[in-house]
């Protein structure tokens, strides 16, 4: 009785159980990505090792940063401008921003990805990698930065399955099945990069798909006014600072690690790195219907609604992340080994990273609410202060802890901007987003 009541509580509660019921299906997507991630990682550790791993990594992290820039932050502009677009019924502009969208970024990308053609040589040597791996990637950055424009453009129209999906398990999924066929057929060294890289191609091709189906019932005028160019750069580009920080502060380590030690060392980071995201996925499944459930109660100005949701929603996180933490903690060993004896050896790493992942539970969706309430200039410059923070830490630290080092300077970091963006929020909207048991409400 008092969990059928508790049901229909949460029901009456619109905007929350919207979210919930949204984040429900992208918390179980999201799952279902980070084990076909995980199949793949453990594929590839147990069948090419640590050092091939490192490459492999380094390369796709190399592609990841180039795609984050060339995307200019339009991204994560055009979620809030189509949110606002259907819930303001004009429908007629959601075309015409998209087609400008994808001819600036397209123009952007090329520039970036034949840059990295050119030079993959000089920046192989900087990183400790293969350069053969770094121009293969660069082929693929314009079709790469389409698929993730498309997913965020279905994520602005609430398709949060299309876009959760696009956006966890599309491209992994697609890697390991072609991985799965080819090494039947080829014994070939370098199969896995071969194997992501068709899948970006393959991926993007059905993003396409999932756009027009999606998006076809919304009127489509050529000459629809929308946002123009020079004011949309100008939203973006503050967007576009933030997602370089918070790359800076997931992936930094990484980075500084291949160019202060070895692709070993960086293999067996990146594994740590990636079994403690699993501590990540309720902030990320959350977030993901999060971004324009926020947009909509701050453009209709029903601050009391978004107070309630943001507080709901950390509650939320926390209890979904805890359980991972505590495993992560007890168990650092034991899990690692999954993927290969010599990962062992990153069990603090482990332990440390998800430390840091359980702060930002404790903290909130408090980057999301920044970015959608119209607070991104703020939001970028506390970023930009967490990644400097980060990189003097590694810098310092790498040459004498090694992986401990990067895993001290990734969590500092992490607490760091979490305490300063709960404070601006606590300031400027009047309440607390951060949740501990018995303690907040």
């Amino acid at each position: 009785m008092v969990f059928s009541d508790k049901i229909k509580s949460l029901q009456k509660d619109m905007h929350f159980f919207e979210m919930l019921k949204g984040g429900g299906a992208t918390f179980a997507l999201k799952i279902l990505g980070m084990f076909f991630g995980y199949l793949l990682a453990m594929y590839i550790t147990n069948n090419y090792g640590a050092e091939f791993f490192g490459q492999y990594v380094t390369a796709l992290l190399v592609l990841e940063i180039l795609s984050i820039v060339a995307r200019l932050g339009i991204d994560t502009s055009i979620i809030k401008l189509i949110s606002s677009y259907v819930i303001n019924h004009q429908s007629d502009k959601i075309h015409s921003l998209y087609f400008k969208t994808v001819k600036i970024v397209s123009f952007s990308t090329l520039i970036f990805a034949l840059f990295t053609y050119i030079f993959s040589e000089d920046i192989a040597i900087f990183l400790n990698t293969s350069d053969h791996f770094l121009r293969l990637v660069s082929l693929v950055l314009v079709p790469l930065v389409l698929f993730y424009i498309n997913a965020q453009a279905l994520r602005g129209l609430k398709k949060i399955v299309a876009f959760s999906f696009l956006n966890n398990i599309a491209l992994v999924l697609g890697a390991l099945v072609l991985l799965l066929i080819a090494d039947v057929y080829s014994n070939h060294k370098e199969l896995p990069i071969y194997a992501y890289t068709i899948s970006v191609l393959l991926m993007t091709f059905l993003s396409f798909v999932l756009w027009y189906f999606h998006s076809k019932k919304y009127n489509f005028h050529k000459n629809t006014n929308t946002i123009n160019s020079k004011e949309l750069l100008k939203t973006s580009f503050p967007l576009l600072l933030g997602q370089s920080m918070m790359l800076i502060m997931g992936k930094v380590d990484l980075f500084m690690l291949a160019a202060l030690t070895d692709q070993h060392t960086v293999g067996l980071y990146s594994v740590a790195l990636k079994v403690s995201m699993l501590a990540y996925i309720g902030l990320m499944a959350i977030n993901s219907i999060a971004a324009p459930k926020f947009a909509e109660l701050y453009a209709s100005k029903n601050y009391s609604a978004l107070k309630k949701i943001v507080q709901q929603s950390t509650k939320t996180i926390f209890w979904i992340t805890l359980p991972s933490v505590l495993i992560f903690s007890i168990f650092p060993e034991e899990i690692l080994a999954i993927f290969g004896p010599e990962f062992v050896t990153a069990a603090y790493c482990l332990i440390l990273l998800s430390l840091g992942k359980m702060f930002s539970a404790i903290s909130g969706s408090v980057g999301t609410l920044l970015q959608m309430s119209g607070n991104q200039i703020y939001f970028q410059n506390v970023l930009i202060a967490a990644a400097v923070l980060n990189v003097v830490l590694n810098y310092f630290l790498i040459p004498i802890y090694g992986l401990i080092g990067a895993a001290i300077a990734s969590m500092v970091s992490n607490i760091f901007w979490n305490i300063l963006m709960i404070f601006y929020i606590k300031k400027h909207f009047g309440f607390l987003t951060i949740y501990i048991p018995f303690i907040t409400r």
